[in-house]
């Protein structure tokens, strides 16, 4: 919860800028100002928490050191996840390709045909020209009876 924030002011604030903001702030949110309102009575516990702790001056330093070591580590967090992230795991296919090579006859990593197989299973025609082995013009034309 950044109090600063809460408040409405900057870190610089001083002490009179700091309870400036807590006074508008508490009579804006305050429950005998908003009856029946639970988010504004919520709000003005904030406030008055906020007001605690930035207008005491041990308890502001307290804080703002809290506050500088939890952004360092987030910091730090942020940037071991950015190298880890940077490397990607190659996926590796392994028998995978090769049954789907041997079911359609070619290679879908290379797009190859040709992978040492007789040319009725690589999908190549008499001529000696490729065919896609996914093509079903031929069953459809026979299907239909267009042949």
């Amino acid at each position: 919860m950044d109090y600063y924030k809460i408040l409405g002011v900057t870190k610089e604030a001083d002490e009179e800028q700091i309870k400036q903001a807590y006074r508008r702030m508490a009579k804006k949110y305050h429950p005998d100002l908003n009856p029946n309102n639970p988010q504004a009575e919520a709000k003005f516990k904030e406030i008055v928490e906020a007001y605690e702790t930035l207008g005491d001056a041990d308890r502001r330093r307290a804080y703002d050191l809290k506050q500088e070591k939890t952004v360092e580590r987030g910091r730090k967090a942020g940037q071991s996840s950015a190298k880890e992230s940077v490397v990607t795991p190659q996926m590796d296919f392994g028998a995978f390709t090769k049954d789907m090579e041997k079911y359609f006859g070619f290679s879908f990593m290379t797009g190859d045909s040709s992978q040492g197989q007789d040319s009725a299973q690589s999908g190549q025609k008499v001529g000696g020209s490729k065919k896609n082995p996914l093509d079903v013009t031929e069953m459809f034309e026979a299907f239909m009876k267009m042949k």
